[in-house]
């Protein structure tokens, strides 16, 4: 069976145009049909008085053809069409010659915006100064404002723009007082007297009225826009810093205080016109109200602080106010001291220390610490009860009574002794062995019997004085007993006879530093773990 299809063609002029032949079969004119061997390529057919010429066919025709082993012929060209050359030389004639239109520039780039950062350096005339600019150039129009950046306390009053939005001209000229035309209201030259978008990049000058800017830096659409369209590469496109060290202002220096008034008090009266009473923490006096650090100490001398020998065997109390960080010391009463008791300093903001700015706060308050007060030395010497556990509850201001922190300090100072002191220290903290303990009396050994009357004379290992009956009661004596001879003294047990050094003495031999503070830190953790360490050299021997 054969079917002829027409591929519709536009503008032919022929109206039936599709299905030649719908599918039948198609008398051959021998009194027979069609068959595949009538079909060669390169012959004509005639079908219903219509003559075809064929000149191809696909690949399974031709497949099929030589799998039946008839002929397949050769291909030849398709024939032209005289209508569609004639549309490809109508086309080719007609077609049309895109201008540079003035406003396809600004359809396609506007609202896209070069920025750039650049910096006018007119120090070089008097009273000149280093200022920054930003410079837009518009894509649009091929036109370039400045803007001024304003800084703070610059003394310059706000004002937005340096230059409007215009062209500008490479060359500024002078000869304009005898035209009518001013630049960038309206052009004044050709296109290359402007400045245009490749003459502008990261390092260059350039030149607006008589102003020489450097353009220092870009923003990031600005970057991608050289690297995209001119192929910059990254050095060119890379910031330049103009960064300068700016001048030094003078300072008001804070004088020293003259000892008149709280210090906080004078203070206000350096940084306000009008000084006001200074504020106090109130939510620090909320929380730690009735809390005071207590010491004992004493006043001690050096070189620049002489002392007079009544002086040294003072006792005082000194106490630190958590509330307001104030300082206290009074002295109690003493029989015979030919002191007179009572406050020696009364409660006041606690001073600076020596050499710095700031103020003596908790964290300074520790046994062995030196406090220097209106020309004395305050050694603090023992604390409280209260004192101790408050530091050890907060062992981050305090790290001397965190038995960890000490642990851990002495533990690195043994380890960086050399051996054979690590060994002679572990010698001089061992001692002699204890005495040997009494033998346990043994519940199961045979008792001896007792005496009727429970007089224990016959369990005594030596015999009475007097000859008397085992169970009568004593007699009194008529005359002094016979005097023995009395046995040498006896020596004193090994353990009574070994007296070791103290711990910070003992410390301080092989180069290892303590306070008290942290010796009053090991002694109460000895304290708390009795059933582990007996004192607080079996504690030193656990750190080796």
């Amino acid at each position: 069976m054969i079917h002829i299809g027409e591929p519709a063609q536009r503008n032919s002029g022929i109206y039936f145009q599709g299905v030649f032949l719908k599918k039948q079969k198609v008398p051959n004119g021998r009194g027979g049909f069609l068959e595949p061997a009538d079909f060669q390529l390169g012959r004509d057919i005639t079908i219903y008085s219509h003559t075809f010429h064929i000149v191809g066919c696909d690949v399974f025709t031709k497949r099929y053809l030589m799998k039946q082993r008839l002929p397949v012929g050769d291909e030849e060209p398709w024939p032209n069409e005289p209508l569609e050359d004639y549309r490809a030389h109508y086309l080719t004639i007609l077609k049309p010659h895109h201008k540079e239109y003035a406003l396809r520039q600004f359809l396609d780039l506007d609202g896209k915006v070069l920025r750039f950062f650049c910096v006018w350096d007119d120090r070089a005339v008097p009273y000149g100064e280093r200022r920054p600019y930003v410079l837009h150039y518009f894509l649009g129009d091929d036109t370039i404002e400045i803007l001024e950046l304003n800084e703070r306390n610059s003394g310059r009053m706000h004002f937005p723009m340096l230059i409007r939005r215009q062209k500008i001209l490479k060359e500024t000229p002078h000869d304009l007082l005898s035209q009518k035309k001013i630049c960038g209201e309206k052009d004044f030259g050709p296109k290359e007297s402007y400045y245009r978008d490749t003459d502008l990049h990261i390092g260059s000058y350039i030149r607006v009225f008589d102003r020489d800017l450097l353009l220092h830096d870009v923003d990031e659409f600005t970057r991608n826009y050289y690297r995209t369209k001119y192929g910059y590469s990254e050095d060119l496109l890379a910031a330049i810093d103009v960064q300068e060290d700016g001048p030094e202002f003078a300072r008001m220096e804070i004088p020293e205080h003259n000892g008149i008034g709280s210090e906080a008090d004078s203070l206000m009266n350096c940084i306000m016109l009008i000084p006001v009473a200074p504020q106090k923490d109130f939510i620090k006096f909320i929380y730690k109200d009735g809390k005071i650090l207590t010491f004992t100490c004493k006043m001690v001398e050096d070189k620049d602080h002489k002392l007079h020998p009544v002086d040294k065997t003072r006792v005082m109390i000194f106490q630190y106010y958590l509330s307001d960080d104030s300082i206290q010391v009074f002295e109690p009463p003493t029989r015979n001291s030919g002191c007179v008791s009572g406050k020696y300093i009364q409660r006041i903001a606690a001073p600076r220390k020596p050499g710095t700015q700031s103020p003596y706060c908790a964290a300074d308050c520790f046994m062995d610490q030196r406090m220097y007060l209106f020309d004395r030395i305050f050694e603090l010497m023992e604390a409280d009860e209260w004192t101790l556990k408050y530091m050890e509850e907060d062992p981050k201001q305090f790290p001397l009574a965190n038995y960890e922190w000490v642990a851990n300090k002495i533990k690195g100072a043994i380890q960086k002794l050399p051996a054979d002191r690590s060994a002679a220290f572990n010698k001089s903290i061992k001692g002699p062995d204890p005495p040997k303990s009494p033998p346990r009396n043994d519940p199961c050994r045979q008792m001896p019997p007792a005496s009727p009357c429970g007089n224990k004379c016959a369990q005594m290992e030596t015999p009475p004085l007097t000859p008397r009956r085992p169970c009568s009661p004593p007699e009194a004596p008529t005359q002094s007993p016979p005097s023995w001879p009395k046995s040498p003294p006896k020596s004193p047990p090994a353990s009574a006879a070994f007296k070791p050094l103290p711990i910070k003495d003992l410390l301080a031999q092989y180069g290892i530093h303590v306070t008290k503070q942290e010796v009053v830190t090991l002694e109460r953790y000895v304290d708390r773990n009795k059933d582990k360490f007996s004192n607080v050299y079996a504690l030193l021997k656990s750190y080796f």
